[in-house]
């Protein structure tokens, strides 16, 4: 495996030169024969790199000058950015690992899932936290411009962009938390990752709280998850997901047995009775008070006078032994 990531590893780094080269090389009408060199041999790295999640149609792309602008903006972050996630027996694989090594800027960032062998993109929050940075962003609501009113394939794939509105997905959800593992005694175990979630309301009134994640079961166990433990205080130290398997508008697989919670609330979630969270919850109106069939979280209730509306919700993950 090592030998494997290695090979990769400079397989991606010759395809990445090969992008800046050619672009340069090709929209400045240096040499037509060796932009077609380079070409050429880019889509032959392109070839060895199929499963990596980079794709032809990006050196198509590279062919028509009209997307110079374009090309010349993404290929900066992107090189920038790959060049912070590649460690010597491999890439990094969460958030918190590409803020250690030097990146500390929010942003989208390349990552290396390594059950699944291929890269993904996420958005990475480097300030979230004042004293622990990198937190890997699994779902973020900020103006109810995507739909999370969505069965159970979108929610296991993921939807919406990074950059604003959206759900990575419940896969890769399960694959980054496990991303970290120990050996010990010839036994592997797998180090979950700290759950955030943060909050804000159309009053200004915000908080952060910070959870343990005992467990997170695969697609076979419709991703039951168990008790998020929380490191915290007050109204909040309870748990936002008890118990309960991921229920979607298309999959009943809530504990109540004469309700429908899913298509009830209209999105996807770890339901628990209907009642005590739905970060995924139709987004409401800023004149609403927070109520169960919009995006609800109970420990908001004994913080203040008034139940204002959620404005502002996200999830992340830390990997604190990353």
């Amino acid at each position: 495996m090592l030998h494997q990531n290695r090979n990769l590893r400079k397989w991606f780094l010759d395809f990445l030169f090969l992008l800046l080269t050619f672009h340069w090389s090709y929209c400045k009408a240096v040499k037509a024969d060796q932009a077609s060199r380079l070409l050429h041999r880019a889509q032959k790295i392109s070839e060895s790199l199929r499963k990596g999640n980079l794709r032809n149609w990006q050196l198509r792309n590279l062919q028509n000058c009209n997307y110079k602008q374009q090309m010349y903006a993404n290929s900066i972050e992107f090189a920038e950015n790959a060049r912070k996630f590649v460690i010597s027996a491999g890439f990094l694989k969460e958030c918190t690992s590409i803020y250690a090594s030097g990146s500390t800027s929010s942003g989208i960032y390349p990552i290396w899932l390594k059950e699944r062998f291929q890269f993904t993109y996420v958005y990475c929050d480097m300030e979230l936290v004042s004293t622990k940075k990198g937190w890997t962003t699994i779902q973020r609501r900020i103006n109810g411009e995507v739909n999370f009113n969505r069965g159970w394939d979108d929610y296991v794939r993921g939807f919406g962009n990074p950059r604003g509105e959206f759900w990575l997905g419940l896969e890769n959800i399960y694959r980054f938390s496990r991303q970290t593992t120990t050996v010990s005694e010839g036994f592997t175990s797998i180090i979950t990752p700290d759950l955030g979630i943060d909050l804000e309301d159309w009053d200004g009134f915000s908080t952060f709280l910070q959870y343990e994640i005992y467990f997170f079961g695969s697609k076979k166990s419709n991703y039951y998850s168990t008790v998020f433990s929380l490191n915290g205080r007050g109204c909040f130290d309870g748990s936002p997901i008890y118990f309960g398997e991921f229920s979607t508008p298309d999959a009943d697989n809530d504990d109540v047995d004469q309700s429908y919670c899913g298509e009830d609330m209209k999105s996807g979630w770890w339901i628990h009775r209907c009642l005590q969270s739905n970060l995924n919850a139709p987004y409401p109106k800023q004149t609403h008070p927070m109520k169960s069939n919009e995006i609800f979280y109970e420990g908001m209730f004994c913080q203040k006078n008034k139940d204002t509306a959620l404005r502002y919700v996200s999830m992340t993950f830390y990997h604190t032994k990353a």
